[in-house]
């Protein structure tokens, strides 16, 4: 006699049927994430640090695949703040003028100020070298510093010690959606 035809049987079924349905569905509410998600090919891999994301734009075949991920989720805050730390630390020479520059960022819009910048030749100075960055095409190697500004803010903006010594430029990418447009 065929198990299907008879009611425990058929029972059974249903069960494993709505138990797999359960499984896939509870999966998709956790946000793809959970480990038994990569055994059914939903898994979302979380990219959440600014080193996480230069590996994604070298080659992001590569990191899909390092990653058994179907999808990325792009935790933008967090990278954009792993940026400004790092262009805190270091003092990036591509937008300092001296190490008294401070960098904070509101949004999407990098914010760099300085209060040792004063008069107008040391401000059109460090003008023409925020926007060289922020707008020219940088060599295609992800981790370039330009290429990184312009993938993670929409544009930068520049304060000197005096009142009028403000300046703001949109990145080359602008409004283009990125993946962390």
């Amino acid at each position: 006699m065929n198990p299907l035809r008879s009611r425990t049987g058929q029972i059974f079924a249903v069960l494993v049927v709505l138990t797999v349905a359960a499984i896939y569905f509870v999966l998709s509410f956790i946000g793809w994430t959970h480990p038994v998600a990569k055994l059914i090919g939903v898994y979302k891999y979380p990219v959440a640090t600014l080193g996480e994301f230069v590996r994604y734009k070298r080659n992001p075949n590569q990191f899909y695949e390092a990653h058994s991920a179907a999808a990325l989720s792009f935790d933008c805050e967090r990278i954009r703040d792993d940026f400004v730390k790092l262009t805190q630390s270091v003092i990036a020479p591509e937008l300092a003028i001296s190490a008294e520059t401070m960098v904070w960022r509101k949004g999407s819009i990098l914010h760099l100020a300085d209060p040792s910048v004063a008069g107008t030749e040391q401000f059109m100075t460090w003008k023409k070298q925020v926007v060289n960055i922020a707008t020219i095409q940088h060599p295609r190697e992800a981790s370039h510093y330009g290429s990184l500004l312009q993938a993670l803010f929409t544009s930068v903006a520049i304060h000197g010690r005096n009142a009028g010594e403000e300046f703001s430029v949109e990145t080359k990418r602008g409004s283009k959606p990125d993946a962390c447009g």
